[in-house]
């Protein structure tokens, strides 16, 4: 009688191997083992094939298990040669996805088509492979883990990392795209905009009689960004309480970020940007 290999969970896999949950789960989509439904994972034949299984529990409800021989599985192992995602790849880098592929598009490396993304032949010298949504059909792109490592990537998470990002001169702060700012939170929504592709002006002066000037200026729809840092000086409050009124007052659109909205910046613009007809 053939003994059943030792079955383990996901999550069981992902700490065998030293990996986080959702690392593991982005790495299991983008070998095509896995895909998201209906906001549960699902075997797809591949990962059928890789011997995953089922198991129902009344406690967890149905998850995903495996045979403990992917363990040694050299597409999980070996770092030189598996792949991921640009999700799985942002997980590595602590970004989001949306972000990281701006990144790699501004890089050169991929390019919009389609809904999503499409390599291109710099992309692919850096060993990006063009793949397509079996359910949607948008293209997008996988790449070695060893990605990670390439030098004008490194370069560029330098730049747009905040606490890098503000690299300081005696005018202010550093964009990605050579602006010169005035301070760390200014710098991450500008690399935002660049990253988008998102025409902007800084520090650009309202259209009113009264000397006021805004952080930034959407010329595409007449709209206007401040962030609002730290209340504690009373003269930079009475700053910010006149500056809101000249917005109510003229009737001029303006998106207000707070420190909060810079942990989720990506998530907060876009939805802010949207309700005004611009789509990023």
């Amino acid at each position: 009688m053939v003994k059943e290999r030792k079955k383990i969970s996901t999550s069981a896999l992902a700490k065998e191997l030293g990996k986080t949950s959702r690392q593991m789960f982005a790495e299991l989509e983008a070998l095509g083992w896995l895909r998201r439904e209906d906001g549960q994972w699902q075997l797809t034949a591949k990962g059928e094939f890789e011997q995953g299984g089922y198991r129902d529990s009344e406690r967890y409800g149905r998850y995903i298990v495996w045979p403990d021989t992917v363990l040694t599985h050299r597409a999980l192992v070996s770092l030189e040669d598996s792949i991921t995602s640009a999700k799985g790849l942002g997980l590595m880098l602590g970004l989001d996805a949306r972000c990281l592929n701006k990144l790699l598009a501004e890089l050169g490396w991929i390019k919009p088509w389609l809904k999503g993304w499409q390599v291109t032949s710099a992309g692919q010298a850096q060993g990006g492979v063009q793949k397509e949504d079996l359910k949607t059909a948008i293209p997008y792109v996988v790449w070695p883990k060893v990605v990670t490592k390439n030098v004008l990537l490194k370069r560029s998470l330098k730049q747009f990392e905040p606490h890098l990002a503000a690299v300081e001169t005696r005018m202010g702060c550093s964009s990605m795209d050579g602006h010169l700012l005035r301070s760390e939170a200014e710098v991450m929504i500008d690399n935002w905009l660049y990253l988008a592709g998102i025409s902007h002006a800084c520090h650009k002066r309202l259209p009113i009689t009264e000397e006021a000037v805004a952080d930034f200026y959407l010329p595409q729809v007449s709209l206007y960004i401040e962030f609002w840092g730290s209340e504690s000086d009373p003269s930079y409050l009475k700053s910010k309480m006149r500056k809101k009124t000249l917005y109510q007052e003229h009737n001029l659109d303006v998106v207000e970020l707070e420190e909060r909205d810079l942990k989720t910046l990506d998530e907060f613009l876009s939805r802010q940007l949207r309700r005004f007809g611009l789509e990023c």
